[in-house]
């Protein structure tokens, strides 16, 4: 039983580490756009306005990052089919970077509407379990980084925490 254990660890391993990555990496730099734009009165107006939404009102307004991001897809194969490889890469990963942080607005604007639907409210819970139980896995990993990363007190390493402490409140987790 312990050997299965140990090999099923071994292979969920790196999706784990995949999850607390786009958790605490990824989702946390999107939060922090997200909080400096956010601000801005006419997104402040939208925000409001989507957070009067129905969840099946609110469910189509995920097709809008969709739709970037497959206009961002065409755009680079079209660069890259023309030898623009730098730009391809760049515009295909700058605009998944805005139809997700649009997704994530979404979300977040209409988040009460949307957990009113049952199986909308039972997927997210879902997700929430991966996300504890990836990050459960990886804790010893992440601990013994962190525990390494203490002794290192570059500037760049000692600015890095003091914004990583001044995003840490999250005004997108309501």
């Amino acid at each position: 039983m312990i050997r299965r254990r140990a090999w099923l660890d071994a292979i969920l391993l790196p999706p784990a580490l995949v999850v607390v990555v786009l958790e605490d990496v990824v989702w946390a730099g999107l939060r922090a756009v997200l909080r400096l734009v956010s601000d801005l009165p006419p997104l402040r107006r939208l925000e409001v306005r989507l957070g009067r939404l129905s969840g099946w009102q609110a469910l189509p307004l995920f097709l809008v990052p969709e739709v970037i991001g497959r206009v961002g897809e065409i755009w680079a194969v079209a660069l890259l089919v023309g030898g623009h490889i730098t730009a391809g890469v760049a515009v295909y990963l700058l605009l998944r970077l805005v139809s997700t942080l649009v997704a994530v607005f979404v979300y977040h604007a209409c988040e009460s509407a949307l957990l009113r639907l049952r199986w909308f409210a039972a997927m997210v819970a879902w997700l929430v379990r991966v996300r504890d139980w990836a990050k459960a896995l990886t804790a010893d990993l992440r601990a013994r980084i962190r525990a390494r990363l203490q002794g290192v007190r570059s500037r760049a390493a000692r600015r890095f925490a003091a914004l990583r402490r001044v995003y840490a409140v999250d005004r997108f987790r309501r």
